[in-house]
């Protein structure tokens, strides 16, 4: 294995990285010893690539391991899955004297993390589309676990050539829905028969993304737009249909109700081009108390 050691920004919030990327089971993440594994797959070989952190002197290092012969490989993963190169000082500047500016403050260095591939990302989408987060993931690690490889602490998720051979009747013994299951089957066949070419997808503008995607059965605009998110790492989209989002907003702005889809979209206009940190802010806002909240709810107990 051969050790890469590189710097990266000191904005850069490297812990709530590992925060929000560990609550998928499928992810090798110690927050304590600040350090990934993630998967390497390939045509010939499955390897499995480590990420460490570490501070000195007030500045961030990243190393790498991995293997000699596919050095150049990881590297360039790496760089697509954890983007050390974000904007995130400027789109925090850009949020001052917002509705957002508090989230900002709040999380700032926050940044934009993808997926460990991009099939997988896709995959992983549809099979959450519509369920609560805990549900979501137990279902998408059934799914890896039952049809993936597990090397080295790693889960592998199948490609789609394994996935386009099942049938949807047995993803219905791991509690998919009929729909859900045909989906995740026939999406793979797509990808298989050549009809939908998700690497090419990362040349194309969002609108085209959005456009290509959701001509597929079972991928609609909000599955289209996450994995814009998650897969391409894009930096201005705010998926309004979002419960998450929602949500967010709503217990921000103290609103009675969840704001609207329309709503949403014309407070995105002013975001713009920032609204993919916006919508992980928001999301982190609602998967991580802050201090005033421990507080009140321990008073309840």
């Amino acid at each position: 294995m051969q050790q890469i050691i590189r710097q990266i920004p000191s904005v850069y919030d490297v812990q709530l990285m590992l925060k929000r990327m560990a609550l998928d089971p499928l992810y090798n993440v110690d927050i304590d010893q600040r350090q990934v594994k993630l998967p390497l797959p390939g045509e010939r070989q499955l390897d499995t690539v480590t990420l460490g952190f570490v501070e000195h002197q007030s500045k961030t290092y990243v190393y790498i391991e991995a293997p000699e012969s596919r050095e150049q490989e990881a590297v360039n993963k790496i760089e697509r899955i954890f983007r050390f190169h974000q904007p995130l000082e400027q789109a925090a500047g850009h949020f001052q004297g917002t509705e957002l500016e508090p989230l900002f403050r709040r999380f700032y260095g926050a940044p934009l993390t993808c997926d460990f591939d991009l099939y997988g990302c896709l995959i992983k989408t549809i099979i959450h589309q519509q369920l609560n987060m805990a549900f979501a993931y137990t279902l998408s690690t059934r799914f890896a676990q039952t049809y993936g490889v597990f090397k080295d602490g790693v889960w592998f998720y199948p490609g789609p050539e394994v996935t386009a051979a099942i049938h949807p009747d047995e993803l219905r013994r791991l509690q998919f829905s009929q729909r859900k299951a045909e989906y995740v089957v026939d999406v793979s066949k797509s990808i298989v028969q050549g009809t939908l070419d998700i690497d090419s997808l990362q040349k194309k503008t969002d609108e085209d993304v959005i456009k290509e995607l959701t001509q597929h059965r079972g991928i609609g605009s909000w599955t289209a737009e996450c994995f814009l998110l998650f897969g391409l790492g894009r930096e201005n989209l705010m998926p309004a249909a979002d419960i998450g989002v929602q949500n967010g907003l709503k217990k921000l702005l103290g609103l009675e109700a969840k704001p609207s889809k329309t709503e949403i979209t014309e407070w995105a206009r002013r975001w713009s081009p920032y609204n993919s940190y916006a919508s992980i802010y928001l999301w982190l806002h609602m998967e991580i108390p802050d201090k005033g909240e421990d507080m009140r709810a321990r008073a309840k107990k």
